[in-house]
């Protein structure tokens, strides 16, 4: 692994000194594993992934805290495990009239938090960056009002004022699980013939086809990121701006989609930094928790309370990556992992049931069809054949710096039993710190709200008047605080003691995940 500590460092120490932030560039694709070249991979032409590859550092140890997409990114916009802020049930959340999750028969909710957690944009947006989001959001609860200047399919760094620092994402969802089926294509003998597929599935023309398919998704991806970064070159910004690309969790496939093994939880992911010697390979443990932490550490932001992830920046910040698994549609089961850099442990609280969970949405794609036709007719390998029926064992052991995809269950050789002793320590250390991760899901709303579920209120802010300007005062706890002139759309950031002078009559804005969103409007 190439060290780049000292270019940070003095990277740091130069943009504290008064000259121009950095920009943030987010490019994510949606349901992808190590499907690229970076990873020894080359089934799918990616030019423009190669280059940013080329430009910056490939880190082959980066895993999401859920192999699914809303408890990702509600990590990914906090810096906190979903378990531990009630994000960890998958479509817990929905932003509509429709009150009860037809999945669970609960009510649909946004979690409500137990420590304070706010969306790490908001940090951002109080140094005066530019936070844009195009367009995706799916975080497993509201949106804080505060989180972007722009959420939409045109939000771009474009619409910021001039010289003006910018975080911005783009989402790409043509790699999504869904495109499997949607998009299947055409293919010739020899394209088929070429496709390698892991050596555990079947051996299976329609398999191929859908793994064919996904590479030629991949192929449209890099043209679309194509398209972003030829925009930023254009703009003269490619050198000062930070690019991050990453998946938001692992393949669209069975067994790698919501499963807690390496194939559903480690992502591709590489970051092009400012500095030209930051580039090769990184063998760092970096997880999803990590991401927001280490934006605000870029760029020399701190906030007044902590994160749960480390910036990833800091050498040896990190000796194990942990993941959950819960609910998917509806089907629970919770599964905890920690994996450091050469193994991995799996903990399965529910011993009586297969690894296999039926999900109605992913039966359309053929691949499913076709493990299901084998299982019936029992015409299943070993390996998927003990996906669909053999209980699960308690623990799970594997060397994942060999067996990438844990085939190999090693918990019951003594040979490693100071490793498993180990990881189960630290496991269980992480999950006894859990706020919400320990209990069902029907528990943990009883927990969260009171009064037939009802969403609390939070109490109208106090405004300060004197001769230069406004203050906004708040009893309520954890709260993020939001202001503009009431003909405006877009919120500024409130910070603490700030002076306010609005051109006329304004409005206050108060956000706390799990509360109803208090807007109040002021007299000037």
């Amino acid at each position: 692994m190439k060290t780049y500590i000292f270019s940070f460092l003095l990277f740091i120490s130069t943009y504290c000194i008064g000259q121009e932030k950095p920009n943030f560039l987010w490019l994510i694709c949606e349901d992808q594993s190590l499907f690229f070249s970076m990873y020894g991979d080359s089934s799918a032409n990616t030019p423009n992934i190669n280059k940013l590859a080329e430009d910056g550092i490939v880190y082959q140890n980066c895993q999401t805290t859920s192999p699914v997409c809303s408890p990702s990114r509600s990590c990914l916009i906090t810096g906190m495990y979903p378990t531990t802020i009630g994000t960890h049930n998958m479509r817990a959340y929905k932003n509509s009239t429709q009150k009860i999750n037809s999945h669970n028969s609960l009510p649909f909710y946004s979690a409500k938090p137990k420590k304070q957690i706010r969306f790490f944009t908001e940090d951002l947006r109080a140094k005066g960056y530019y936070c844009t989001n195009n367009s995706k959001e799916d975080y497993n609860m509201i949106t804080s009002p505060l989180a972007w200047d722009e959420s939409s399919q045109s939000a771009h760094w474009r619409n910021r004022k001039e010289n003006q620092p910018f975080f911005s994402i783009f989402n790409f969802n043509i790699t999504h699980e869904s495109n499997i089926w949607k998009n299947r294509i055409i293919y010739t003998k020899d394209e088929l013939e070429n496709i390698k597929i892991p050596l555990f599935f079947p051996d299976n023309e329609e398999i191929k086809i859908d793994f064919l398919t996904n590479y030629k998704n991949i192929e449209k991806l890099d043209n679309q990121i194509g398209i972003i970064i030829d925009q930023l070159k254009s703009d003269g910004l490619y050198e000062n701006t930070i690019i991050f690309f990453f998946s938001d969790h692992g393949g669209p496939f069975p067994r790698y989609k919501r499963s807690i093994y390496e194939t559903g939880l480690r992502v591709p992911m590489l970051v092009k930094w400012i500095d030209d010697n930051d580039t090769g390979k990184s063998n760092q443990l970096i997880s999803f928790v990590d991401f927001a932490p280490t934006i605000l550490d870029v760029a020399n932001i701190e906030r007044d309370f902590p994160f749960e992830g480390v910036s990833f920046f800091k050498k040896d910040q990190r000796n194990y990556i942990y993941a959950a698994t819960d609910r998917f549609d509806g089907k629970s089961d919770m599964r905890r992992s920690i994996r450091g850099h050469n193994f991995k442990l799996i903990y399965n609280d529910d011993t009586t049931t297969a690894v296999y969970r039926k999900i109605n949405y992913r039966q359309q794609m053929k691949t499913m069809q076709v493990l299901d036709s084998l299982q019936l007719n029992q015409q299943l390998n070993i390996y998927f054949s003990n996906w669909y029926s053999k209980n699960k064992d308690r623990f799970e052991l594997y060397n994942v710096s060999e067996d990438y995809f844990e085939v190999d269950n090693l918990i019951y050789s003594t040979k490693y039993d100071s490793i498993y002793k180990i990881l189960h320590y630290n496991l269980f250390k992480w999950i006894e710190k859990s706020d919400f991760g320990n209990i069902t899901e029907s528990a943990m709303l009883d927990s969260m709200f009171t009064l037939s579920n009802s969403v609390p209120k939070l109490a109208i802010p106090k405004i300060i008047k004197n001769d230069f300007g406004y203050q906004i005062e708040s009893s309520n706890l954890y709260t993020s605080i939001g202001w503009r002139n009431k003909n405006e759309t877009v919120w500024n950031i409130y910070t603490k003691d700030e002076l306010i002078k609005p051109l006329c009559d304004f409005e206050v804005l108060l956000f706390r995940p799990g509360y109803e969103i208090l807007i109040k409007t002021f007299k000037k």
